[in-house]
């Protein structure tokens, strides 16, 4: 019998090594800056890649991060070939996601040409329900505007980038996103595609936050990192209550200027 539970106990010692060695699989958005985004040499960078990295590191747990267009990486999390990604916890993903508590919470504005001939109706928009009176834009796979916007105007987009694109060339009257995404994302096109400038320097970000976007940790719940939850929690309250957060909200939270 002794010499059983000494054989059980080195096995079940030997699994846990192996298992803690696996590391966490994030997959997430190659273009979503200042968040997360692929840099030019190809590597990830950005908020969520920050915060990420050193919650991992304090939980000891080994991390591997690849970066994909978002429809595509949802899908792949989806199918198991990840074991989370950061994003909004909606309905549809609750069914199959655990959500830690928010790592950023975000706040989305209008953005809309100044020279909307509906531009003072849309100045006095309070929430998402005064979307209705206006064509609305956003990008695949943007799974709270999916389930936000039934029933509404909308136009599809295939990334986010084509998204301002759309709105410069007056394609749809509003985009709800986050501030700091967004004028990254339009001082980034304008100098990638200086053809359609005039038309970009046209967008503005009306000062009024519409809603408050939580960007959780979702972990798949058939994942055998799904146990974490908690521990990711308490390591994210350190991180802030030892400073590093805002020092890391602070690197990647100011409006890009040229």
């Amino acid at each position: 019998m002794i010499k059983l539970i000494s054989f059980l106990t080195i096995s079940l010692l030997l699994f846990t090594q192996v298992n803690a060695k696996e590391p966490f699989k994030w997959y997430d958005d190659e273009d979503y800056k200042p968040f997360i985004y692929k840099d030019k040499d190809g590597s990830s960078k950005g908020l969520f890649k920050d915060i990420m990295t050193e919650a991992f590191k304090r939980m000891d747990i080994p991390l591997e991060n690849r970066l994909f267009p978002w429809k595509r990486t949802q899908q792949y999390v989806k199918e198991g070939k990840a074991d989370g990604m950061v994003t909004v916890p909606t309905k549809e993903r609750r069914k199959i996601f655990y959500a830690t508590d928010p790592i950023i919470i975000a706040h989305d504005k209008i953005f809309v040409r100044k020279d909307n001939p509906k531009i003072e109706q849309i100045k006095k928009i309070t929430g998402i329900k005064d979307f209705k009176n206006f064509k609305v834009i956003d990008y695949i796979g943007a799974g709270w505007a999916k389930e936000h916007y039934k029933g509404f105007d909308v136009v599809w987009a295939p990334s986010q980038k084509n998204v301002f694109l759309m709105l410069a060339n007056k394609r749809a009257d509003i985009y709800l996103a986050n501030e700091f995404v967004g004028i990254s994302n339009i001082q980034q096109l304008i100098k990638e595609k200086p053809q359609y400038a005039k038309n970009l320097e046209k967008i503005v970000v009306l000062p009024q936050p519409i809603t408050d976007m939580k960007f959780c940790l979702l972990i798949r719940k058939n994942s055998h990192y799904a146990d974490i939850i908690p521990l990711f929690n308490k390591t994210l309250k350190g991180m802030k209550k030892d400073g590093t957060y805002d020092k890391i909200l602070k690197k990647y939270l100011t409006i890009p200027k040229d």
